[in-house]
């Protein structure tokens, strides 16, 4: 099973030189934010969360929270909670 959630503006490429020559692999049930870039032969673990505008150029693990230009990791509380908290949200907004 595997969700990407990304918005517009998202950018997920290859680099076609160095040690990073190659495409990114994502994980099961990850959520990139708005104009976030990933790019190069890096691997993004399950659960993880890019926050919007975020560079991520190196392999994220399982359940990182990251953000910033290059990226950092903030936490391990993944986007599980995050991704069940946005569909309650919009549920709650097309029933009222």
């Amino acid at each position: 099973m595997t969700i990407v959630m990304y918005p517009k503006g998202v950018t997920i490429g290859s680099i076609s030189r160095g040690k990073l020559k190659a495409c990114p692999t994502i994980g099961n049930r990850v959520w990139i934010g708005p104009n976030a870039v990933v790019g190069g032969n890096i691997e993004i673990g399950d659960d993880v969360l890019i926050a919007p505008l975020t560079f991520v150029n190196k392999d994220i693990p399982d359940n990182a929270v990251v953000s910033g230009n290059p990226c950092k990791i903030n936490n391990y509380n993944g986007s599980h909670d995050y991704i069940k908290n946005l569909y309650k949200n919009k549920i709650n907004k097309e029933i009222n």
